[in-house]
């Protein structure tokens, strides 16, 4: 008998029904809702750099200002307020003490992860140790080794003394020895087989190799060091050498009347460079944080 094979027949499409649940839309919509949420502050606090006080206190939370945007709020800040002053020893203790610790730190990482010293395991934990010491207890014991340094008003003792407290030296090595430890030691071999001493070894192989987690040590302390305020406000006496917490807090208690406005002014110059170097390196940022996370 003469047989014939018999295709299967195609599986029937299971049709979604157009009316069908969609939980991205439903996340999507959320997280517009929490960015608008984060962000309302942000916009009462530029808009209310450009109103009165009357303004800024009124109902109207959303409204523009009622006279245009004037900038007499960001005149009277800058002229009165020395803000411009501040700023820009805000700019030098930051940028000092990101460049000092960001060499020390990843040098001092690089030594933890690449070289088996004696007692190196010991001296870890110490490290460690000394993160959970409150920063409180060093302020007595730090101004007085500023004052009798005679560095009190100073850059030096906004900068150096710093090292030893929150996000200073323990915390930065910490994270840096965990970046240098995933740098390959053929790397490291094959560059002392090329005659190059170790400090070459560490500035020019193992460094570039860490970029994404020194920016995100950059950022973490940039961000400590430029929002400080109590610090700043025991070594500091001076208005020439007040940074911009300082002067934000200057603001409410040196007038008869609360200039507002100023302080909205003063308060979104004070957060614009946060959001702009975060903005700017985000992408590195981010994926600095998940090596680190993986590792």
């Amino acid at each position: 008998m003469e047989t014939k094979d018999h295709a299967m027949p195609p599986a029937p499409r299971l049709l979604k029904p157009r009316n069908a649940f969609k939980p991205r839309i439903v996340i999507t919509i959320l997280l517009f809702l929490g960015a608008l949420i984060f962000l309302f502050p942000f916009y009462f606090m530029l808009m209310g750099s450009f109103k009165t006080t009357g303004e800024i206190f009124s109902m109207k939370v959303l409204s523009l200002p009622q006279h245009g945007f004037r900038l007499t709020n960001y005149v009277g800040l800058f002229g009165k307020s020395k803000f411009g002053m501040s700023l820009l020893n805000s700019s030098i203790v930051s940028v000092s003490y990101i460049l000092l610790i960001l060499f020390l730190s990843s040098l001092a990482g690089f030594a933890f992860a690449k070289y088996p010293f004696p007692g190196r395991n010991w001296l870890f934990v110490l490290l460690l140790a000394s993160i959970m010491l409150p920063p409180q207890v060093l302020y007595i014991p730090l101004y007085m080794l500023m004052a009798r340094l005679g560095w009190l008003s100073s850059y030096q003792a906004l900068v150096l003394p710093r090292l030893l407290q929150g996000f200073g030296l323990a915390f930065t090595i910490f994270l840096m020895r965990q970046y240098m430890a995933y740098v390959p030691e053929a790397l490291l071999d094959s560059g002392r087989v090329d005659g190059c001493r170790e400090f070459r070894i560490y500035w020019q192989i193992a460094v570039p190799l860490v970029k994404a987690g020194l920016l995100v040590i950059t950022m973490i302390v940039f961000m400590d060091i430029w929002n400080d305020f109590m610090w700043p406000l025991i070594v500091t006496s001076r208005l020439e050498m007040y940074t911009v917490s300082l002067n934000i807090s200057r603001l409410f208690g040196t007038q008869r009347e609360v200039e507002w406005g100023q302080i909205m002014a003063a308060c979104f110059m004070s957060s614009l460079p946060l959001i702009i170097i975060f903005l700017v390196f985000r992408k590195t940022f981010i994926s600095g944080i998940a090596q680190g996370a993986f590792k």
